[in-house]
């Protein structure tokens, strides 16, 4: 059977985080590479498992190939969505987040069972909006919205923020503890940098793989 009727998602707006999630769960647990091919195009194209075994292997193998390079896509931030006619923003402002804000996203970002969560923290209801400034709710962890139907370019596009923000704060650090590690005893470094070490925010964030 040939592939010519199956829609293969091109781009992460394609792709929901609750179909991403039933994937990363199953990749985690099975390395068998035939099966998590299967299981690629089972989830993403929305076809029973059975009838991928009906393709050809180079119908296979394209398609494959296409998910793949889609999954590699480094979108930049979206800071805003609409769910179920509602809108929602990213945080205007990192560092006014609150602790509570600070301690959850950090737990919930390093693991992809619990993304959608960690995209409610970050993705809130916009209360005010004047042209591109907004306000958004504040955050209470009871309240939060589910983010599972979000699509991937907003998921990824988050994590790589994140991700370049952490890099580029790493870079402040090392280079004014260079500059202290001048001033300071060795009992003085050793306390210096164990704190840096603890206090680097979102530490769970390097543990996300894709």
């Amino acid at each position: 059977m040939n592939t010519q009727s199956l829609k293969v998602p091109n781009d992460l707006s394609e792709i929901r985080l609750s179909d991403y999630q039933k994937f990363v769960k199953i990749a985690e647990k099975d390395q068998e590479t035939d099966f998590l091919h299967k299981k690629m195009i089972e989830i993403f194209c929305h076809i029973p498992l059975d009838q991928v075994s009906t393709y050809s292997f180079n119908s296979v193998r394209k398609v494959i190939e296409v998910l793949t390079n889609m999954l590699e896509q480094k979108p930049k931030l979206k800071t805003t969505l609409k769910i179920h006619d509602k809108d929602y923003g990213f945080i205007p402002k990192l560092d006014d987040m609150s602790f509570g804000e600070y301690a959850d996203l950090d737990i919930l970002i390093a693991d992809w069972e619990t993304m959608d969560q960690a995209m409610a923290v970050l993705y809130r209801p916009i209360t005010n909006k004047f042209k591109n400034k907004y306000l958004i709710e504040d955050y209470d962890s009871d309240k939060t919205a589910y983010m599972g139907n979000i699509t991937l370019d907003y998921v990824f596009g988050a994590l790589f923020f994140l991700k370049n923000l952490n890099q580029e704060l790493s870079k402040h650090i090392l280079h004014y503890s260079a500059k202290m590690s001048n001033k300071l005893t060795r009992a003085q470094k050793d306390h210096f940098l164990s704190n840096m070490d603890s206090g680097h925010p979102f530490t769970q964030l390097q543990k996300v793989t894709y």
